[in-house]
């Protein structure tokens, strides 16, 4: 719920690294529910600003499968856009590459989608965009009439 939510961004916040790695240890498996969720995707977001790239691995594990639907719900889609946010300098760029590629042209013409794929744009390395590109290559005519792909 609403308050229960803040009530633990405030414990990161204050917390201690032992205080954020007990709530990361009991909201692990949660992740991908919490992204898509409207008051826990704003604490999965307080979250992966907090955690170490060893942690951050960790959620990508959890939730890499299922990152596509994540990104096509409203909610999750905020919480997409602030894992790249938040790998985007570190070594798990190539994992997170991996879990969208294969949905890049069904991303771009969705309205939550879109903003993960123009997130990857603005974020990541230029070295890290040719999945998008490559994919919008082989579907232009479809990505460019769409009102949400163009």
């Amino acid at each position: 719920d609403q308050a229960g939510c803040r009530m633990l961004q405030r414990k990161l916040d204050e917390g201690s690294t032992e205080v954020v790695a007990a709530i990361f240890g009991e909201v692990l498996n949660h992740c991908a529910e919490l992204m898509m969720d409207p008051f826990g995707n704003y604490f999965c977001q307080k979250l992966m600003e907090t955690c170490s790239v060893q942690q951050l691995q960790l959620i990508l594990d959890k939730v890499s499968g299922a990152l596509v639907k994540i990104s096509l719900n409203m909610h999750g889609a905020r919480a997409v856009q602030k894992l790249i946010d938040v790998v985007c300098n570190t070594s798990l760029v190539p994992r997170l590459v991996a879990a969208l590629e294969g949905a890049v042209v069904s991303l771009t013409k969705d309205p939550n989608g879109n903003h993960v794929v123009q997130r990857c744009l603005e974020a990541f390395p230029v070295e890290a965009h040719a999945f998008i590109f490559r994919a919008v290559a082989c579907d232009v005519v479809d990505v460019a009439s769409h009102r949400h792909g163009c």
